[in-house]
């Protein structure tokens, strides 16, 4: 799963920084605690901080498409059909407790990956890793899967290998990671929930990439006391929103718009009715489409860092289809209409739960709820305060709201449509438009993107969302060096920052 971007406040690294020494600590401000150090439980929004920092993926991501080795130092698919992917493991390196890299250990860490219930896990689904030698590791898919690369870099979390020990003691790490990072946590300095203190790795391979000699990511919940927080040298580096962008200015922040990252919305989870009948009608999906202003959302919410879109995606993925860039007008008659014809003319009740520590997101759906209402639809909205409590939340409601990264329908697909998808609470299927992603899947890479883009259309027209708005990210910081101007799906990686 992509979810949204961090924002949040920090301890000492600010200090050094705003007297013009260079800091040799790094503090980031998220605003939710990371769900588990596991990398088959752990979410890919504020999550991936600590990750970055503790495991060292064997595949690293540095642009939208673009990747550099990390443990492996190679790696390439099989034949034809995409079902085969072959990695080389770099020697040499060791996990944190000393104990070497082997094929072995990345093998038993993929496999166990799959076994998780982590958001990201289901994009590995029936996949087998076997180890071959000293240093060659093969993933065998009985389905195509085109995007393995991805999938083993540090921003989904599978490539995180975990060393043998740690897959010994499986439980302990929910709250203390066991990786090859180039930083480990100090849990005497680390209060969950809290802060999270991690130090730097003596045993870390390249240390020509370790910047700093402590990173620390620390949780506060509202945007105004992170802001504060790094305007007084708390911290150093936080996401920030359009509302907070002339405070920052003239504070003397750096800030730094990534562009459009994520997107914004309602995921309809009930689309069987196992729970809400109606969101099972493709008609009552479309209406709930129809009946949102789009326009009006995105700037009263997002301001200059908002714009309307129809698709669950961004500019910049294979599943953006340009025609489809205004599919849903604001048309409120034509919503009623549609739920007339779906047998619901006096509408029906459901239930949305949203990520309240996202203030722009409550906001938003506040909005929405208030436009379903005028066609009938009442929508009780349940707060979750944790990614933790939106996971929990989700199999009792029937839609979802949380800001998410766009990412290659691939992905999407298997977080959200598939059966065993992180974010398909009721395992809600269409065989009709999964025969056509497994089809496209097979296609070479220079084929997916056309083919992509055909089966997004009809996750669009099916209605299994609710797109509202297109966000940019805005990354607040001082005394930070190494923030991209275009970050691929909102994901920062903090190892690339130095002062």
């Amino acid at each position: 799963m992509a979810l949204s971007a961090c924002s949040g406040g920090g301890a000492v690294g600010g200090t050094n920084a705003s007297s013009g020494a260079k800091s040799t600590t790094l503090t980031i401000a998220v605003n939710s605690a990371p769900a588990s150090f596991d990398p088959s439980r752990a979410d890919n929004g504020n999550g991936l901080y600590p990750m970055q920092l503790a495991y060292e993926p064997l595949i690293r991501q540095t642009g939208s498409a673009t990747y550099s080795p990390g443990l492996a130092s190679s790696w390439r698919y099989l034949g034809e059909g995409n079902t085969r992917f072959q990695l080389t493991i770099r020697s040499g390196v060791k996990f944190s407790d000393g104990s070497p890299v082997t094929a072995q250990a990345v093998a038993d860490s993929i496999n166990y990956f799959t076994t998780g219930f982590g958001p990201t896990t289901g994009n590995l689904a029936g996949v087998k890793v076997t180890a071959s030698g000293a240093d060659t590791v093969t993933l065998t898919s009985k389905t195509a899967n085109p995007e393995f690369p991805l999938l083993l870099s540090q921003n989904f979390l599978a490539g995180d290998i975990i060393s043998p020990a740690g897959l010994k003691a499986k439980s302990s790490l929910t709250s203390k990671p066991s990786g090859a990072g180039p930083y480990v946590l100090d849990s005497g300095a680390t209060v969950s929930g809290e802060h999270y203190t991690f130090t730097a790795n003596p045993a870390y391979y390249d240390k020509s990439s370790v910047h700093y000699k402590k990173v620390v990511i620390k949780v506060i919940a509202d945007q105004t006391a992170e802001l504060s927080a790094l305007q007084t040298g708390q911290v150093d580096l936080m996401f920030g929103s359009a509302q907070q962008m002339p405070t920052a200015k003239s504070a003397g922040l750096t800030v730094t718009n990534t562009g459009p990252t994520q997107w914004n919305g309602v995921f309809l989870l009930d689309r069987e009715g196992t729970k809400t009948k109606a969101l099972a009608s493709p008609q009552v999906r479309q209406a709930l489409n129809y009946a949102v202003d789009r326009s009006g959302i995105a700037k009263a919410v997002y301001g200059a860092l908002g714009s309307a879109t129809d698709q669950p995606t961004t500019k910049g993925f294979d599943e953006y289809v340009p025609s489809l860039a205004n599919y849903y007008t604001y048309d409120p008659a034509k919503a009623k209409q549609l739920l007339a014809q779906a047998g619901y003319p006096n509408g029906f009740s459901t239930s949305l739960t949203y990520t309240s520590f996202d203030p722009q997101t409550k906001q938003m759906v506040q909005a929405i709820a208030q436009q379903w209402a005028a066609i009938g639809v009442k929508v009780k909205l349940v707060s979750s305060a944790s990614y933790p409590a939106m996971s929990t939340n989700m199999y009792r409601a029937g839609a979802l709201s949380v800001a998410w990264n766009g990412q290659p329908m691939f992905l999407q697909v298997g977080v959200l449509w598939s059966a065993k998808g992180g974010l398909n609470p009721y395992h809600a299927t269409d065989a009709s438009f999964l025969s056509e992603f497994a089809q496209a899947s097979k296609a070479s890479q220079s084929q997916l993107a056309a083919q992509m883009a055909d089966v997004a259309a009809v996750s669009v027209k099916q209605a299994y969302t609710v797109p509202v708005v297109q966000i940019d990210t805005v990354v607040f910081s001082h005394g930070v060096n190494g923030i991209p101007s275009q970050l691929p799906g909102a994901h920062l990686n903090v190892v690339e920052l130095h002062p």
